[in-house]
């Protein structure tokens, strides 16, 4: 049996909310996701003027910095929801792996400017 299924919020399989907390709750991640998209424009502009497969090298590495992760690992969470983030995550804490994102996406985005 198939039928139409009415889901009017985002929900999540993370964390006792089930909704999008565990990557938008506080900001560190807020200000890491507004970098990473401030990016997509510029992107969709200037990577015209590249070769196709360095263009495509160019955002596929830009899709990564989006994958959900590196936002899951800045969550700042307490109680058992942060105890499951720290259990997970490769960095001893939010703050260590939001500097390393930032750092990582400050190399990215000088490497991008080098090529255009």
């Amino acid at each position: 049996m198939q039928g139409d299924v009415d889901v009017p919020q985002l929900m999540s399989w993370a964390d006792m909310e089930r909704d999008l907390s565990a990557w938008r709750s506080n900001e560190l991640q807020e200000s890491a996701l507004e970098r990473i998209f401030e990016l997509e424009n510029t992107l969709k502009t200037e990577l015209k003027k590249l070769p196709k497969k360095t263009s495509e090298d160019v955002m596929h590495k830009w899709r990564k910095l989006q994958t959900s992760d590196h936002f899951y690992y800045m969550c700042t969470k307490y109680w058992s929801d942060g105890d499951v983030h720290a259990y997970f995550s490769p960095f001893s804490s939010p703050y260590e792996a939001y500097i390393n994102y930032m750092n990582t996406l400050t190399a990215f985005e000088k490497k991008v400017e080098r090529m255009i």
